[in-house]
């Protein structure tokens, strides 16, 4: 829902998808928050407008994410949700995100919390987020396939803004998982993996503070 003037400078408040495509026919992504039996559909009707959607709403059936995910992918735009709560595109933070710093660092997230306090860090470091992509945190599991957490990272990859991704989420299902390092291989920006409470070995961050300062470090050149 927004609202806008009209030319005569009365406030117009479109009560559809319909009529505010016809108020803004400009748009290229549709931010939906209403109950979840209705935001499929209207996720769906916005992704055949050729909207990418940020999808606010959650109690959204697991096989309907599976059906709009899998349509997006083929059309070329992105599906964030259902249940994502934050996002932030081309410098506009959306629903919960914060207002940080614009910067060189692309992040894709399963995790709405992980995402805000990653970004945060970023900025109060001094260093900036280009874009932040959050996917719903059901998107990494097995039967959702990681499918918008690929294009996320694919789409960072070409981001001329993006210098370092940095990914986070609970772990992945392997499959999954696999899915992403092969990914990761293909791409020439050097990546930050954090996948909260893996309980991972080795170099890699273990906390979301130590993600971001590895992000910002690479950003700068060390």
């Amino acid at each position: 829902l927004f609202r806008s003037k009209s030319s005569a400078g009365t406030e117009v408040r479109p009560v559809s998808l319909d009529s505010a495509l016809k108020v803004l026919p400009e748009a290229n992504l549709a931010l939906i928050s209403v109950a979840g039996r209705y935001a499929g559909e209207l996720a769906m009707r916005a992704l055949e407008s050729g909207l990418h959607v940020m999808l606010f709403s959650d109690n959204v059936a697991l096989e309907q994410e599976v059906a709009l995910k899998q349509f997006a992918r083929k059309r070329g735009l992105l599906v964030m949700g259902p249940d994502c709560g934050t996002a932030i595109i081309n410098g506009v933070p959306l629903a919960f995100a914060n207002a940080v710093n614009r910067g060189s660092i692309g992040i894709v997230a399963a995790a709405g919390t992980g995402l805000q306090e990653v970004s945060c860090i970023i900025s109060n470091e001094g260093a900036g987020v280009s874009q932040a992509i959050g996917t719903g945190s059901r998107d990494v599991k097995q039967e959702v396939g990681g499918i918008m957490f690929l294009e996320g990272l694919k789409a960072l990859a070409k981001d001329d803004q993006t210098r370092v991704i940095l990914l986070v989420s609970k772990p992945p299902h392997p499959a999954v998982l696999k899915r992403i390092e092969q990914a990761i291989r293909a791409i020439r920006k050097p990546v930050v993996t954090l996948f909260i409470g893996a309980g991972t070995s080795g170099p890699g961050p273990r906390t979301l503070e130590e993600a971001a300062l590895q992000a910002i470090a690479l950003a700068q050149g060390q």
